[in-house]
């Protein structure tokens, strides 16, 4: 289980926080409540991908509190790593330029209200298909559907002035 679902937990938890390390603590977090409440998992009530993020919200909204912030809207790379870190693969120029497209992106999620950045996070950053996208944000799959689709059309809106 573990094995399988620390990537798109990872990716989906470090959306959400200001640092790697904060999002490799919050994501231990998960998984060691996941272990503990393994029990309490009921396979016909949604996936484990789902029950996972479900746990991830709780954790994050813990350590928010503990801090007394908004979320800061952070990038990941499809991989899931941070955007800003240094990569020899790419030249110079090139690495610049996609900086630059992840801070616009970055200042445009920014205008998303909190449930669209959730939605787009569990779609793209966690792969979450709409029914699990839906049953962690206890909405049904075509609200889900909807929900991201809206807050796409709005990105693009804004990226495209």
């Amino acid at each position: 289980m573990y094995r399988e679902h620390v990537a798109p937990t990872w990716r989906y938890v470090r959306a959400r926080l200001p640092s790697d390390a904060d999002a490799e603590d919050v994501t231990s977090e998960v998984f060691t409540q996941a272990m503990r409440s393994w029990d309490t998992y009921d396979a016909e009530l949604g996936r484990v991908g789902g029950w996972l993020i479900g746990i991830a919200r709780h954790v994050l909204a813990d350590w928010w509190r503990r801090r007394g912030r908004e979320l800061p809207v952070e990038a990941v790379d499809s991989d899931g790593l941070r955007s800003d870190r240094t990569d020899t693969e790419h030249d110079p120029e090139s690495w610049a330029l996609r900086l630059d497209g992840v801070d616009d992106l970055r200042r445009q999620l920014g205008l998303l209200t909190v449930r669209e950045r959730e939605a787009v996070a569990l779609r793209f950053g966690s792969d979450m298909s709409s029914e699990q996208i839906g049953a962690a944000m206890g909405i049904s799959a075509t609200a889900a559907r909807m929900l991201v689709y809206r807050a796409v059309g709005k990105l693009r809106e804004v990226m495209k002035a």
